[in-house]
């Protein structure tokens, strides 16, 4: 068993290797998005575990920053990748990022190798959505008067870079809230950058209440067939109205019309989000882990 690096060139050999790869990937896809993401984009770098009968049984992602996204089929892997980092040590080591099981194992490597502790661990549910646990929720559901009132006063709408100074309050509440370690680091510069990148590809959604953005959600990552949302927040004082429910239920529905397969992660503390989702036709299928540096 050997690890590669998926080089680009136009030449049959590797277009054979890199198709190879996607096919391992749109396999695997609805638990590393984020991976095939980086994968067509071609903007990290991408290593591949093959054995000797030409199977993959592995592949990860490096980027420039550090972050790394990694889709492991098997343990046997595992005395490879000691291998390769013992030899190749990643110029910067920022966060792992994947299915529980694995980032503990590449984390435990990296501290043997390297010494490298983390300075956080989040563990999280993968979700993706279903229509059996759509349909069971939707039996269970009770209809709320006042909340169908509200909601009919909500407008969802996909968000242009025009929006950009309404949606800005409520990306920096989500940031500070959900994102950070500590508010006192929030980085109001990085934030205009990341929010204004993410409108231009058209990839945020808003919800409207009186002229005012209450709420909003994101594409995180796009695979071939899947789609990864996100950066679902809704506004401290518009909480508990089903805002969220009716957004994410919403923007599901749209993409399931495009044959798209809808997937989320969600921290496992988090039982109000995890109630939300499940209300919305998502159940969990994996354990999901992001350890930072």
């Amino acid at each position: 068993m050997l690890i590669f690096e998926l080089l680009d060139g136009d030449g049959p050999g590797f277009l054979q290797v890199r198709s190879q790869v996607l096919d391992f990937l749109t396999v695997n896809e609805h638990k590393s998005v984020s991976l095939v993401d980086h994968f067509l984009k071609k903007d990290t770098k991408i290593l591949y575990i093959l054995d000797q009968r030409n199977t993959i049984w592995g592949v990860i992602s490096i980027s420039a920053g550090g972050q790394i996204l990694h889709c492991l089929e098997s343990d046997i892997v595992l005395p490879m990748l000691q291998e390769y980092f013992a030899a190749v040590r990643p110029a910067k080591i920022f966060s792992i990022i994947g299915e529980q099981k694995y980032t503990d194992e590449i984390a435990k490597i990296f501290l043997q190798l390297y010494g490298t502790v983390p300075k956080l661990k989040n563990e999280y549910a993968l979700m993706e959505y279903n229509q059996a646990a759509a349909e069971e929720a939707a039996l269970k559901e009770k209809v709320d008067s006042r909340k169908k009132t509200f909601l009919s006063g909500c407008q969802i709408f996909d968000c242009k870079e025009s929006d950009f100074d309404d949606l800005f309050p409520i990306q920096r509440e989500y940031e500070i809230e959900e994102v950070l370690i500590k508010k006192e680091d929030f980085n109001e510069k990085n934030c205009r950058i990341l929010l204004r990148r993410s409108l231009q590809a058209g990839e945020v959604f808003g919800v409207r209440y009186n002229g005012r953005v209450i709420a909003k959600a994101a594409i995180n990552a796009k695979g071939q067939n899947c789609i990864q949302l996100g950066g679902i927040f809704t506004d401290t004082n518009f909480r508990n109205k089903g805002i969220a429910t009716y957004l994410v239920k919403t923007l599901t529905q749209r993409f399931r019309k495009e044959g798209k397969t809808i997937v989320l992660f969600v921290k496992k503390v988090n039982a109000t989000a995890i109630a939300v989702y499940q209300n919305c036709g998502f159940a969990s299928f994996a354990d999901y882990k992001i350890m930072y540096y």
